[in-house]
């Protein structure tokens, strides 16, 4: 129930950060002398100051605070949660892509059917959606409420429950779609290569589609990186569609 400390020795210092790890919270302890030295050896994070701090208490830190500001560790506490949730954002997208293609693959082999995507689509696929759409998650602009977020367990993974069944739904529901569309087009006597290209544009727009879903609710400042990197992907996407030289390379045929 104690808030405050005052006067307090060395040994004192290190047995409250031993405490307080036991209870469970993760630890950061700022100081200068040589008696925090202890106690910032023990705690998870330790900070020492740059400026005032003695060379014992640096040696001992994981961090050294130049400017001596602890505005500066709130800043540092918002940039790690932003590029924690960036990395989140971009293995999400990721998994739940790349799940999709190779699941309407295996589905089609499956049920004996013609392979709807061919090896230099699957190719173009991954450059056009892994890159520009990804790098732009993965550099996503900071959510002003980020601080108010209760802290994350650190033992807790990236790939918590609720993000595993996101993966899965959006992986395989876009597989089924694309399968069916693929059988529809075939069944209505439509060639192999017409089929192909149709399923071939609409993974790649539903990828597009997918990006902006797995940015979900950041609806506070637009990544313009994000679309950007998705109208170029869609520009791209039109120039080899149509493009009697790109149609012959990527096997495809209205």
């Amino acid at each position: 129930k104690t808030r405050i400390f005052a006067r307090t020795k060395p040994e004192d210092k290190l047995r409250l950060v031993t405490l307080f790890k036991k209870l469970g919270y993760v630890v950061g302890v700022t100081g200068d002398g040589v008696n925090d030295a202890l106690a910032l050896k023990r705690a998870d994070v330790g900070i020492a100051m740059g400026q005032k701090g003695t060379d014992v208490a640096k040696e001992a830190s994981d961090i050294i605070l130049t400017d001596d500001n602890f505005s500066t560790l709130v800043k540092a506490i918002e940039e790690g949660r932003t590029i924690y949730n960036n990395i989140v954002k971009a293995v999400t997208y990721l998994l739940s892509g790349n799940l999709s293609e190779i699941s309407l693959v295996f589905f089609a082999a499956l049920l004996g059917m013609p392979n709807p995507l061919l090896p230099t689509q699957i190719l173009w696929i991954n450059l056009v959606t892994d890159g520009m759409p990804a790098l732009a998650l993965a550099s996503d602009n900071k959510d002003p409420n980020i601080l108010r977020h209760k802290p994350r367990n650190p033992n807790a993974p990236i790939l918590s429950n609720h993000r595993l069944i996101f993966i899965l739904t959006v992986g395989f529901s876009l597989s089924l779609f694309l399968l069916f569309i693929f059988k529809t087009l075939l069944d209505a006597n439509y060639s192999e290569a017409f089929a192909r290209t149709i399923v071939f544009n609409v993974l790649i727009l539903s990828h597009m589609m997918v990006a902006f879903i797995v940015r979900g609710g950041s609806i506070f400042k637009m990544n313009k990186f994000l679309v950007i990197g998705v109208l170029i992907t869609l520009l791209l996407q039109a120039i080899i569609t149509t493009t009697p030289f790109f149609q012959t390379i990527f096997h495809l045929g209205f």
